[in-house]
């Protein structure tokens, strides 16, 4: 199953990711304003070069079981981003992406971030830090993130052809690459 295939495949970008944003510190106290808002300006970045074309690329009968339309997330991480008085330009040259299969690895890397964002925006809002932070964007599914995460991946796994993985897997890649490379 492609799911567990670009979880294993793509772990050590994952923890690359997580070692620049400072995840580690989420637990330990030590996750600052200012890292929060670093994470949600790359999260950003990703989304604007990716969104659009990631949802115009996926199968409509897909799109319709995953509930793609609310999977929208490039409004939110933006409604965060003004609460935070942080200047938003869309001005993101988009990503190229290069079929189908590509589209799904991104998205699987921003559907997996949403689990990890869940468990953050509860540790986060426990801080007195973070009491007037706005978690919208890693926020987005409430109480239904883990079936809609269940959801997704039953859904990829269905969609991708073995002769597709390796394309998925790359465009998992590319989201990690994007967000460990992108210049503020």
């Amino acid at each position: 199953m492609i799911s567990e295939i670009l979880k294993t495949q793509t772990r050590h970008l994952h923890d690359l990711t997580e070692a620049k944003f400072n995840s580690e510190g989420i637990f330990s106290g030590t996750f600052s304003l200012e890292d929060y808002t670093r994470l949600l300006k790359h999260n950003f970045a990703l989304l604007a070069a990716t969104e659009e074309q990631i949802f115009a690329r996926l199968p409509v009968s897909a799109a319709s079981d995953i509930n793609l339309p609310q999977r929208r997330k490039l409004p939110l991480v933006i409604q965060d981003l003004q609460v935070l008085e942080v200047p938003v330009s869309l001005n993101i040259k988009p990503m190229s992406i290069k079929n189908t299969a590509e589209a799904w690895g991104l998205l699987y890397v921003m559907e997996g971030a949403t689990i990890g964002g869940t468990m953050m925006a509860k540790q986060l809002s426990a801080n007195a830090a973070f009491i007037q932070a706005p978690f919208a964007y890693f926020r987005i599914y409430g109480d239904h993130t883990g079936s809609r995460w269940k959801n997704f991946k039953e859904i990829l796994d269905r969609e991708m052809t073995t002769e597709a993985y390796s394309d998925c897997i790359c465009g998992a890649e590319k989201a990690y690459h994007f967000l460990l490379q992108w210049a503020e």
